[in-house]
Formats: C-alpha cells, sequence, structure tokens
C-alpha cells in the first residue's frame, strides 16, 4: 500500500530518507501537469486523494453519482495533516531506445512467423506476447496488424536511434498516410486499425525486446 498512500501516523514512524517510495498521491497532480496525463483511480479505503482529486464519483447501486463537491468539503473538514513527499515535479522520464536485434521474428527457416491466437495472443517467431490484459484490443485483425507494425517498425525505424515514442509516432504517421497496407508487402484485406497505446502494449510485452536508456 505504500505505493499508494503513506499517512500521516506512518510518515512519523518511517522518516522519508528511510523510505524509497514515493506514494502515487503526491505524483499523480504533477502527472497531470508537467505530461498530461489523466488518472482515473478506483479506491475504496482511503479518502486522502479527495485532496488531489479533480472529479469524485460515488457508485450506489451500480449508478454513478458526482460527489465531488461533498469530497472537498469532508477534505477542508478533516485535515489528513500529512507531509508532501513528492516535489514540485514528476521528474524526467528517461527515453528507451529499442535495439533492433532484440526483435525477431523469424522461425526456423522462415524470416517472418507470425500468428494470432483470438484477440489475446501474438506468435512472434520463436516468443509469444501475452496481451490478454489490453482490453482495448477487441478484434483478431488488430492483432495482425499490431504485429504486423511491429515487423514494419523495425523494418524501417528501430536502427538503435529512434526513442520508443518518435518510433510509435512514425509508423501511426504511415498508417494514417497511406493505410493499413503498408504495413504488408501486398494488401492483405484482414488488417484492423489500432492505436499507438496497443502497439506499445506489444512491444513492451516482447521478452526479448532490448532498450538503451537515454538518458
Amino acid at each position: 500500500t505504500n505505493f499508494m498512500i503513506r499517512d500521516r501516523r506512518m510518515q512519523q514512524l518511517i522518516a522519508k530518507d528511510k523510505e524509497p517510495i514515493t506514494p502515487f498521491i503526491d505524483k499523480v497532480r504533477q502527472l497531470y501537469t508537467d505530461y498530461g496525463v489523466s488518472t482515473i483511480l478506483v479506491i475504496g479505503g482511503s479518502g486522502d486523494y479527495f485532496d488531489v482529486a479533480d472529479t469524485v464519483i460515488a457508485m450506489d447501486n451500480f449508478q454513478p453519482t458526482d460527489v465531488t463537491t461533498q469530497a472537498k468539503e469532508i477534505a477542508q473538514q478533516h485535515r489528513t495533516e500529512r507531509t508532501s513527499e513528492g516535489g514540485q515535479q514528476f521528474g524526467k522520464i528517461t527515453p528507451r531506445i529499442p535495439l533492433p536485434e532484440s526483435i525477431d521474428p523469424s522461425r526456423g527457416h522462415r524470416d517472418i512467423k507470425l500468428r494470432v491466437r483470438d484477440v489475446d495472443e501474438v506468435v512472434f517467431g520463436m516468443e509469444e506476447i501475452d496481451l490478454g490484459a489490453v482490453e482495448q484490443i477487441v478484434e483478431r485483425g488488430q492483432l495482425r496488424a499490431i504485429a504486423e507494425a511491429i515487423v514494419y517498425a523495425k523494418r524501417q525505424d528501430i536502427n538503435g536511434r529512434y526513442t520508443l515514442p518518435e518510433i510509435l509516432q512514425q509508423v501511426m504517421t504511415d498508417i494514417e498516410t497511406q493505410g493499413l497496407d503498408i504495413l504488408t508487402p501486398f494488401p492483405q484485406g484482414d488488417l484492423v486499425k489500432f492505436r499507438r497505446f496497443e502497439l506499445a502494449a506489444a512491444l513492451n510485452r516482447l521478452r526479448t525486446l532490448k532498450v538503451l536508456d537515454n538518458g
């Protein structure tokens, strides 16, 4: 739980210099202001997040209700008296540069071996990429397109110089301007569009992936 919150009592017992983990409550605002990343947090055990939340929604008999005003009033009435440990900025996010030799779609005598299993797994060369937790993928054609996009990215952009965000942006720009057929040597007709987030999720789940920290 110390990833999510450290209350006042725990802060007094264990000093900050003895606790290497900065709780998320002290970084969630900076994550938004510095990088534009919003957070949807489902929580039922701590009201400390009332202080940093923009909107508070309560579920009552499966019906959502906006209780932001009430939550803010409670936060004013019952101060947590905890000390923020997150600083003014979120901190630097080190860009990662994928190494091309760590992405190998070959298997046996075939230079490229790709296979899709339902909507949650891609066989990529000798590796299996598990995307079962990526709920935004709803169509097998998306997985086919993602697998082809990884091969395309390796051929076009993954060269040991470009960062992962740069690679994702270039692949998505190529798709937007030239269509999904750009991913394969000839039109297949069974590819379905995906977002850069799903492509990133697949790359990050490729167990052979190695990166350089461009920091």
